[in-house]
């Protein structure tokens, strides 16, 4: 490979891996005030490495909310990952244990700056983006865990803000045209309706489960 091509993949990975790690502090530090200890928490970002997924269960913790539904919660918000995985398929090449390794290395900011359209993808670029980011996420997580264990009650810096102002930056990125403002309005009216009646976590599946049921209603975008 030219050395030109390493340092531009370099130079986009970079700051993708620089926001990981930032992102894995607040993990670490939270999953610790909550209870989880240093080393579960180091766990689960290696080998869950999903940081929606993973917040998602630290939300339902957060509230007292059942094992299921933390589970439960964190299936629903990777579920984009079964789309995802389909539409990168195509282009893995290898043996079967290169591609299902590849696969492992999907995440969001992976397969965007991976994407080149029509349906095309840097498999490479993927990959390094991949393993940049589960190393930024996971060395994150350990110094958050570390930090926090010391530190006491992230709530005295702000820290405890980290998940809900996550979610919205992850909802913002797709609010992009009147079909997703409804579905998004529809998922936050039926998880504050439910709020106060069900089990912490439960209502964040049924808001899901109605987004689904509303795009279906809704259509495809146009």
């Amino acid at each position: 490979m030219p050395e030109q091509q390493r340092t531009d993949r370099l130079k986009v990975v970079l700051p993708v891996a620089a926001a990981d790690v930032v992102d894995g502090l607040a993990f670490g530090a939270l999953a610790v005030s909550l209870g989880m200890g240093v080393v579960a928490p180091i766990v689960m970002s290696l080998l869950v490495y999903s940081g929606s997924a993973q917040y998602g269960a630290l939300a339902v913790m957060s509230q007292h909310g059942s094992l299921g539904a933390a589970v439960g919660t964190a299936a629903a918000l990777n579920a984009r990952y079964l789309l995802m995985g389909t539409t990168v398929a195509p282009a893995l090449g290898g043996s079967l244990r290169s591609r299902i390794g590849r696969s492992l290395l999907i995440t969001d900011a992976a397969w965007a700056v991976a994407h080149r359209g029509d349906g095309r993808f840097d498999v490479r670029l993927l990959t390094l983006c991949g393993l940049m980011s589960l190393s930024g996420w996971t060395l994150g997580t350990a110094a958050g865990a570390l930090l926090g264990s010391t530190v006491g009650d992230p709530a005295a810096f702000g820290i405890d803000a980290a998940y809900p102002v996550f979610f919205i930056g992850l909802l913002r990125e797709h609010l992009t045209d009147r079909r997703a403002w409804v579905l998004a309005v529809v998922g936050v009216l039926v998880a504050v309706a439910l709020t106060p009646v069900l089990t912490p976590g439960i209502p964040i599946l049924l808001a899901a489960f109605c987004g689904v049921l509303a795009g279906a209603v809704m259509g495809e975008r146009s």
